[in-house]
């Protein structure tokens, strides 16, 4: 298996920050979260920043849906961005 570059806290933000802008959807943002997610599992955790970390698990929920509506809304992925979430 190639070596996935592992994406910085400031990449996953402008990820989520296109989700909220519409340039990006919420599927192919936790697609890509997904399977970045799963080829550094195995990675050095003591390596991986934790505040990155989190925010991927987050990214890769974002198409998650809670009956009509999606189970993180837009405040939600906001306050994630402030580091709030």
């Amino acid at each position: 298996m190639a070596e996935v570059a592992v994406p910085t806290r400031d990449e996953i933000v402008a990820l989520l920050q296109a989700v909220l802008d519409g340039t990006t959807s919420r599927t192919a943002a936790a697609e890509w979260a997904s399977e970045v997610q799963d080829e550094i599992e195995e990675e050095d955790r003591d390596a991986i920043d934790p505040e990155m970390w989190h925010l991927l698990r987050l990214a890769a929920s974002l198409d998650v849906k809670s009956g009509d509506s999606y189970l993180h809304d837009e405040a939600t992925i906001r306050d994630w961005i402030a580091g709030r979430g």
